[in-house]
């Protein structure tokens, strides 16, 4: 682009950005005051970083910008939840290059340059930190200590009188840090139900623990008689309750010790 000095003009153009990775990522910690229970309740989850992570966010269960270590109360849960804190280490760097003016836009010689000035950061229309180099024989730079994110940068030529050009078209580039994510996952299991449940369906269903910690039916695998009697000491999803193996009639072998019925208080 053409910039200003001293009511000179330049040719300024900036190449483009590459950047540099962080430093590694380190461990995050999370812990809660019980990761089962029989009803609801409000879970008290605790966490830290080590060594201090830069900055951390919580997704699934909560959310927000979260500080490198504390401990929080939680809403009131009545269902499965999974907790996940992801936190970010370190600071990016990122190679300005650009290619320096020769002439003035009238055409004569350019002979009091100076330095450059690079100046850069998070917003395009908002470059507000700088940094100078010297030598007017170099066509590149590092920026050091840039946070995880967006970043924008421009040159700016200075002659020997200390005046600057406009800026050189912005580029931009995206910084990344090292990251690490911790998850915790708490179980809410139904309160023993009162009354007396009995079968209202034939089918015995197998159950499986998912990796998120849920019980769920994964075939039928036998047969049992209507109205016989279900245990509410183990529940499978709304209606499905544990039947005992002596009342089943066997079709498949069934890879768990549990078996449920959809059965209903009579």
């Amino acid at each position: 682009m053409r910039v200003q000095t001293t009511g000179l003009f330049l040719a300024l153009f900036l190449l483009g950005v590459g950047t540099a990775q962080a430093q590694t990522a380190g461990v995050v910690t999370l812990t809660a005051n019980k990761t089962t229970s029989a009803g609801a309740f409000a879970p008290v989850l605790t966490w830290s970083t080590n060594p201090v992570a830069q900055s951390c966010t919580a997704s699934g269960g909560w959310s927000g910008t979260k500080a490198a270590s504390g401990s929080a109360t939680m809403a009131t849960i009545s269902a499965n939840t999974t907790y996940t804190l992801t936190c970010t280490w370190g600071a990016g760097s990122a190679n300005v290059s650009w290619t320096p003016p020769t002439k003035n836009v009238d055409g004569s010689t350019l002979t009091n340059l100076a330095r450059f000035k690079i100046v850069y950061g998070t917003s395009s229309t908002s470059l507000t930190n700088s940094m100078i180099v010297d030598d007017i024989t170099r066509t590149s730079a590092t920026v050091s200590s840039l946070t995880p994110g967006n970043w924008y940068f421009a040159v700016r030529a200075v002659n020997t009188a200390g005046a600057e050009s406009d800026n050189s078209n912005v580029s931009s580039k995206s910084v990344t840090g090292a990251s690490a994510a911790k998850s915790l996952a708490i179980t809410v299991t139904a309160p023993p139900a009162t009354g007396t449940y009995k079968t209202i369906s034939v089918n015995v269903w197998d159950v499986r623990k998912r990796s998120d910690g849920v019980w769920a039916r994964i075939g039928v695998v036998g047969k049992i008689a209507l109205g016989k009697p279900c245990s509410t000491s183990f529940k499978v999803g709304a209606h499905h309750y544990l039947v005992s193996r002596s009342d089943v009639t066997l079709t498949k072998t069934p890879a768990s010790t549990q078996l449920v019925v959809y059965c209903e208080k009579q």
